[in-house]
């Protein structure tokens, strides 16, 4: 006489994971005594974020006497994070587990010491990088799930750069608009991302600064001066005043590529030379705009320069244009296509309500996919007007000779 046994039970709402941390449940765990068929699954998906009622016959359930059944252990794989990692690190990992077996806890290991642990369903913990020297580290992690069996993901290596190093050129091209001069500047600066603590200093040529600032802005805006630099003899070596520190919202607009040094002069007061600050995942590029680049071309006497700002690790696109003789623009933004050739918009950007010629975005989410179109010069800027509604003038964003 055979038995059947059923057991049906109510699942509980089915949670939303992060795309990092991704529980795979829907394969049954099949086998059993007593000659048994394999176990089924069948759920009832009712919507997003819900589940309905499931059927689960003997899915990694125990059962008494001879009847019990055996569930395989689960996986696990931790997730390296991209680029150079600094500062507090959220640290990532996949698990598998068949349908009925539950997860007791997640361990994570840097260099063989556990540094969180967590028992939720996000399987990722928040680690403080700085607790550890700068260069190559080992990751991994280990799982295990409630009926005691453990599983262990492969390593991988993660950079770890809590001490960056900024060498940066200042120039008149970086200020707009540029002003004539023949000055040119070199800053080294070292940055301590644990506590924000700044040293370093500015060596001038051509020029006599009347002041050295850093500053908070991205390239082709200005901001305000966070700190002062002090005068060298002879007015062309400026240093970091000591003691002098970042704040938690200043290191990350640093790392951002939002903060830069300019040089004031006696002839130019609102500064003469100025260097943008950028990390290693940050490139910036600047571009002229022209209706020349249309397609087609367009017979206008309106100019205008691009200030691009790219972070090729976070995937982020930071624009500001400074433009003269569209005034009456009615919009503007950044496309995906190659010189000569026209395409989809990836961001729109907005007017200044106090300057008409200035449009900006920042820190605009793109995909990889969009920033491999960017390295290979195929991102442009459009500047519409009511009377060029396709486009009056067009910056090419190239990156030859950087």
């Amino acid at each position: 006489m055979s038995i059947a046994l059923r057991v049906r039970q109510a699942l509980p709402p089915a949670p939303l994971y992060a795309a990092t941390a991704l529980l795979a449940a829907l394969t049954a765990c099949g086998g059993g005594g007593m000659g048994m068929a394999p176990a089924s699954t069948t759920t009832d998906v009712m919507g997003s974020g819900s589940m309905g009622s499931a059927s689960v016959n003997m899915s990694c359930m125990g059962m008494s006497m001879d009847m019990s059944m055996s569930c395989p252990a689960p996986t696990i794989a931790v997730v390296a994070p991209p680029g150079t990692v600094n500062r507090t690190v959220m640290l990532h990992a996949q698990v598998t587990m068949m349908q009925g077996d539950g997860m007791a806890r997640v361990d994570f290991m840097v260099d063989g010491t556990r540094v969180g642990t967590t028992s939720g369903e996000t399987f990722g913990v928040s680690w403080d990088s700085t607790t550890v020297n700068d260069g190559a580290h080992t990751l991994t992690a280990t799982v295990s799930d409630s009926l005691g069996q453990t599983a262990s993901a492969s390593p991988v290596t993660i950079e770890v750069d809590n001490h960056p190093v900024f060498t940066v050129a200042l120039s008149p091209a970086q200020i707009v608009p540029a002003p004539v001069s023949a000055g040119s500047g070199t800053a080294r600066l070292s940055v301590d991302l644990g506590t924000g603590a700044v040293s370093g200093s500015v060596m001038l040529s051509g020029a006599t600064a009347t002041a050295v600032t850093l500053n908070a802005a991205f390239a082709g805006d200005s901001g305000l001066s966070l700190m002062s630099f002090s005068p060298g003899a002879g007015g062309n070596a400026w240093q970091v005043p000591a003691g002098a520190q970042l704040t938690a919202e200043q290191l990350t607009a640093l790392l951002q590529g939002g903060l830069y040094l300019t040089a004031s002069t006696a002839a130019h007061p609102g500064g003469e030379l100025r260097g943008q600050i950028t990390p290693t995942d940050v490139m910036v590029n600047f571009s002229v705009m022209s209706g020349a680049q249309e397609v087609p071309a367009v017979a206008i006497s309106a100019a205008g320069v691009v200030a691009t700002t790219v972070d090729t690790v976070a995937n982020t696109l930071t624009v500001h244009v400074h433009a003269t003789g569209v005034d009456d623009a009615s919009a503007a933004g950044i496309d995906d296509g190659s010189a000569g050739s026209t395409g989809p918009q990836l961001a729109a950007l907005a007017k200044d309500d106090s300057d008409p010629g200035h449009w900006s975005t920042q820190l605009a989410a793109v995909s990889s996919a969009d920033i491999a179109a960017f390295k290979d010069g195929n991102w442009y800027v459009n500047v519409m007007t009511p009377a060029d509604p396709q486009g009056a003038i067009r910056g090419q964003i190239e990156l030859t000779g950087q």
